[in-house]
């Protein structure tokens, strides 16, 4: 996860250079794909994408005990889930 940060956080610099609209959205679209397969997979397949990219208060019951730990801060996510319906 903080190899995939640290890789996607230059995406807005090179989005700023380069025009593929189309393929740009096709990445995000796959990269999102993957990140709720982890999340379904974190949640014992309960996870959607409106509770991965807006948690809500309840998150914590979908996430089995053995995995629960000391919660980590987390930013907010700026994106609309409409984007990916």
């Amino acid at each position: 996860m903080t190899a995939l940060r640290a890789h996607s956080r230059h995406l807005g610099w090179l989005g700023e250079r380069e025009q593929c609209p189309e393929q740009f959205q096709q990445l995000a679209r796959s990269v999102v794909d993957d990140l709720l397969e982890g999340w379904r997979a974190q949640t014992g397949g309960q996870g959607s994408l409106d509770d991965l990219i807006q948690p809500l208060a309840d998150t914590a019951r979908l996430v089995p005990c053995a995995r629960r730990g000391v919660p980590m801060a987390q930013s907010q996510p700026r994106i609309s889930t409409r984007e990916f319906r």
